[in-house]
């Protein structure tokens, strides 16, 4: 049957790995498993300006899984009887069945003498557009790398991958995951514990919280069970439902049928470009009423602002702006606040959050386009608003439950922008203990000993739905800001005329 089967070119049968019944089973929780996280697969890319010692590195993340419940990340995706996913971690970890999938390259030549690698993004005297993350993933994972969630299933894999690549000079650290994992405060706190223990400090280690019972579940039940207290979803009358969201569909298709060509790329933006950004937006803005004092808005939302503007901008006609954002539950309960006094949620935690903008505010100045960002994630970071959200999220089935509701006008163009800032993930790693020798020697040199320089991230297989998205990566050492975009042609040209201006 299997030699008919290639005969006529079918696809091979394939068949999931049989259950071990040692292993020790863990959930995924409400907002890992949904529709949207079922269809990625992150990359993650980490360029350190040392020699690390790449066994040291694997070895460490190794021994990290081995602690409590972090055994979890070294686990094996499985599908439930009911069709929830769940993760499958072996008890004990063999070389046969390991925490990590572990691969290491050595190039025998420094860095800038890679034909490819030295176009990575840089540290520029001025704010600039470079190379984007797809150009690179050959430093991200290795060739055969899991990228989609059947692979994951249909292979006894862990879910982590570790591809280091050696330069002379330098060290990429690619890990890979299903995004079903983890959030970007899963990565941080992943980064923290796994330099305590390349440091010999494994005691300090903080337990990963809520491995079994999910947090955000017990939080939205907690406040259900208080009568009377529960506020309603405002954000939910503005959710798209018939024929509105079939509307919405159709004009994502056909913007998707006519501007196709989609370019990922870097943006650098100096530290004194941003802090530009912010006293123009501020100049933009009119005092409040009585005391003579501007509005306030934040470096994330004029940020945020100048990205929307670029995409408002370049549009060929006139049509409003949503603006999507994940807000992190972590830092909007109370509840999970004081339980992260003992540990970390290495999960996904994050809600949908939405800015609704006119054409014309859209395209406006600086400053109102922040404030109104500014006034919408107010509104709908309130604990109340968290909880009526995560009250609503649990009223749905679990693998139908989806963080990223469309919601706002049908007629608008979605605009998704990922702030990783509070993350801090410049400064996260400290390889320091793995560092051979260094590989930056010269005085400008910005950051400690085997600390990150430069991070991008990206998903194994990059859909053309994909489109005017933003990720703001953070801060470097020397408080300059990272971002990455997937953008039309006509919206990079808008981004390099304003770059031009504050050059």
């Amino acid at each position: 049957m299997e030699a008919l089967r290639q005969l006529i070119g079918a696809s091979p049968t394939r068949t999931r790995p049989a259950r071990v019944e040692t292993d020790d089973i863990y959930p995924l929780h409400m907002l890992d498993d949904t529709k949207t996280l079922r269809g990625i697969v992150v990359t993650w890319t980490l360029r350190f300006n040392d020699v690390l010692d790449a066994d040291k590195l694997h070895n460490s993340l190794s021994a990290l899984l081995e602690i409590g419940d972090w055994r979890k990340l070294g686990g094996r995706l499985r599908l439930g009887e009911s069709g929830e996913l769940e993760i499958h971690a072996p008890r004990p970890f063999t070389a046969e069945r390991p925490a990590v999938f572990y691969t290491h390259q050595t190039l025998a030549l420094d860095i800038e003498d890679h034909p490819l690698a030295k176009t990575l993004p840089k540290a520029t005297d001025g704010p600039s557009i470079q190379a984007g993350p797809p150009g690179f993933r050959c430093f991200a994972a290795r060739d055969n790398a899991p990228e989609t969630l059947d692979d994951f299933l249909y292979q006894d894999v862990p879910q982590l991958s570790l591809h280091v690549t050696s330069f002379r000079d330098a060290t990429l650290v690619g890990l890979s995951w299903p995004h079903t994992l983890m959030d970007v405060m899963g990565q941080q706190a992943l980064l923290r514990a796994w330099s305590l223990v390349l440091a010999g400090r494994e005691d300090e280690v903080p337990p990963v919280l809520g491995a079994r019972e999910d947090a955000i579940c017990a939080a939205a039940d907690a406040s259900t069970n208080k009568a009377g207290k529960n506020e309603e979803f405002g954000l939910g009358q503005k959710q798209l439902k018939g024929w509105a969201m079939l509307k919405f569909g159709f004009n994502f298709a056909w913007g998707m049928l006519w501007n196709h060509a989609v370019e990922t790329r870097a943006v650098f933006l100096p530290k004194r470009v941003v802090a530009e950004l912010r006293r123009l937006a501020q100049d933009d803005l009119d005092a409040k009423d009585g005391d003579g004092e501007k509005p306030f808005v934040s470096e994330g939302d004029v940020l945020a602002a100048w990205a929307t503007r670029a995409v408002a901008s370049s549009l060929p006609q006139p049509r409003p702006v949503t603006v999507l954002h994940a807000l992190n539950a972590r830092f909007r309960l109370p509840a999970l606040q004081a339980q992260e006094a003992t540990g970390v949620f290495v999960q996904n935690m994050a809600v949908a959050a939405c800015a609704f903008l006119s054409h014309k505010v859209a395209t406006g100045p600086l400053g109102p386009i922040a404030l109104e960002n500014r006034h919408h994630l107010v509104e709908q970071s309130t604990e109340g608003q968290v909880l009526a959200c995560l009250r609503e999220l649990r009223q749905q089935p679990k693998t139908d439950s989806d963080p990223s509701m469309v919601c706002g006008d049908s007629n608008a163009v979605l605009v998704p922008f990922t702030n990783w800032t509070r993350a801090g993930v410049f400064k996260a790693a400290d390889f320091s203990p793995a560092v051979v020798h260094p590989g930056d020697t010269t005085p400008e040199r910005s950051n400690p000993p085997g600390t990150i320089v430069f991070h991008h991230a990206q998903s194994m297989r990059q859909g053309p739905e994909v489109r005017n998205v933003f990720v703001l990566l953070g801060k470097d050492h020397q408080g300059n800001v990272w971002m990455t975009g997937i953008l039309l042609p006509g919206t990079w040209a808008k981004i390099e005329e304003e770059l031009k201006r504050l050059s």
